[in-house]
């Protein structure tokens, strides 16, 4: 039997729907980003990505909602919740960063824009005068 060497698509055809399941505010931050891109920006394989930061967002906000309830201490030690929060912070900040979702995400070294100033910088040793 011969494998099938069909070409996946690089891009997505139309704008994906937000995987079945995902809570209202993980579908209101999938459609947000979505909309944020043009149609074809998104290849199937971001998709995980996308859902992994919109399901680590979801966290994020239900447990903003428990702490502001319970509080920050619980019988005197650190409420649990802040370090799951933390974790899915730092979830959702590394799939952003994988997705290129933030500008400088999106701006090469090579841009002039992004280049620092080279008059902006401390002199080294050896470019001094003496």
């Amino acid at each position: 039997m011969k494998p099938d060497l069909t070409a996946t698509p690089a891009t997505l055809p139309k704008r994906p729907e937000a995987p079945a399941g995902m809570p209202a505010t993980g579908r209101k931050a999938w459609a947000a980003i979505l909309a944020d891109y043009p149609v074809k920006h998104f290849t199937a394989a971001n998709l995980l990505l996308l859902e992994q930061f919109c399901r680590a967002r979801v966290l994020v906000d239900q447990c903003d909602r428990r702490i502001a309830k319970a509080g920050l201490l619980v019988r005197g030690k650190v409420n649990p919740l802040v370090q799951v929060r933390a974790q899915a912070w730092a979830e959702v900040r590394a799939c952003a960063t994988k997705l290129r979702l933030a500008i400088s995400g999106t701006m090469r070294a090579e841009k002039a824009a992004a280049r620092p100033d080279e008059h902006a910088h401390l002199a080294k040793p050896w470019e001094r005068s003496a």
